[in-house]
């Protein structure tokens, strides 16, 4: 695959990531959780999803294993992203429904990432989401920063060839080595690589080395965050990857980001065309897994209107207001009442123009537009 995603490249994404999920070999997802995880993080302790008892690193990986083959694929276009990005700002709590959700298990990959990245990583740019304890597990992946893969990422795999034991031996050394004095002469390689490993004692204590920190598929596991069909009032239980968070702001952003995607595929302004993988591509997921669909919904905007056509439901328009200008209404949501639900729904009203066709617009009479 390419370094730039595109729809047709999602359904090989899915088919490396649902083999990496079941492998359960030193390269695979179980080893890779419970090398960076653990099996009771101390995250962990505070979601409403997991007990103390369980064993976060097996179920998140027995999870995927089976959410993988299962999903359905989704790809947003550079357009759809950007749209989502600005509603999710003035998007307000809102209670999820499960038919919000485009399908029951899915995998969505963003043309750009749509918040702002990480010094480890681009920015989160693949969704993946399936039924979990407590409601929908939601979790978040992302390509490493160029700088990542060749420092971090390239230890990690010289690290990976030496056996476990003497990685962990170098790991006990390396913590009984005395703080850095400003005034000595640089540590040697022996030294740096020592305290490299000692800062992964923790983790080469309970699993062994990942051949690679990086996964098989080339996308960084960064978080799960369980979502449960309630008021969303900040979503419980996020889990980051090796306790590296987001700040407060950017997982609020990002997690109505996410929501703001869901609700907007669901209108008539978003449209979605079906992809399927190239032919060797195909090949390539037909000898790993014959069941794997390799078709993939790419998922874009409509050609921008003029006047919103949100109307059918809100009943008859009747004012005896008379406007002597038009004017330009900004994007915002509506709260739609849906009775098949008993509930309200977000609905995207585009930019559009409002008042009588014949008057002048306010603020002037020429405006310029830019449309999609």
């Amino acid at each position: 695959m390419s370094m730039v995603m595109t729809a047709r490249d999602v359904p090989e994404l899915r088919a490396r990531m649902a083999s990496w999920a079941r492998d359960p070999g030193t390269d695979g997802a179980a080893n890779w959780f419970t090398f960076w995880l653990g099996p009771r993080p101390e995250q962990a302790t505070e979601s409403r999803v997991f007990d103390l008892v369980d064993d976060v690193a097996a179920t998140i990986s027995g999870t995927l294993a089976a959410q993988f083959p299962a999903a359905e694929l989704f790809y947003v276009s550079d357009d759809m992203t950007a749209l989502a990005g600005h509603a999710a700002t003035t998007l307000t709590d809102y209670r999820l429904h499960p038919e919000d959700l485009p399908a029951q298990v899915g995998l969505m990959v963003y043309a750009h990432p749509p918040v702002t990245a990480t010094g480890s990583h681009d920015g989160i740019t693949a969704v993946s989401w399936g039924p979990g304890r407590g409601g929908l597990w939601v979790h978040t992946w992302a390509r490493p920063t160029p700088a990542w893969t060749t420092g971090t990422a390239r230890i990690g795999r010289v690290l990976a060839e030496l056996p476990h034991d003497q990685v962990l031996a170098r790991a006990i050394r390396g913590s009984r080595q005395p703080p850095p004095d400003p005034g000595a002469d640089p540590p040697t390689t022996d030294q740096a690589a020592d305290a490299f490993a000692a800062g992964l004692l923790p983790n080469l204590r309970r699993a062994p080395i990942p051949p690679s920190f990086l996964p098989s598929h080339g996308y960084g596991w960064r978080a799960l965050t369980p979502m449960e069909f309630t008021d969303m009032q900040g979503w419980p239980g996020y889990l980051p990857s090796n306790g590296e968070g987001m700040d407060t702001d950017a997982k609020i952003a990002l997690e109505r980001t996410i929501l703001a995607t869901w609700l907007l595929m669901g209108q008539t302004l978003a449209r979605s065309e079906q992809l399927t993988a190239p032919r060797a591509a195909r090949r390539r997921i037909a000898r790993d897994d014959p069941r794997l669909d390799p078709a993939v919904r790419f998922i874009d905007l409509r050609r921008a209107r003029t006047e919103p056509c949100d109307h059918a439901d809100d009943g008859p328009r009747t004012s005896t207001r008379e406007y002597r200008h038009r004017w330009i209404v900004r994007g915002h949501w509506r709260n739609q009442w849906y009775s098949s639900r008993n509930d309200h729904r977000p609905i995207w009203i585009d930019p559009h123009f409002a008042g009588p066709e014949d008057k002048p617009l306010l603020g002037g009479e020429r405006v310029n537009v830019l449309r999609r």
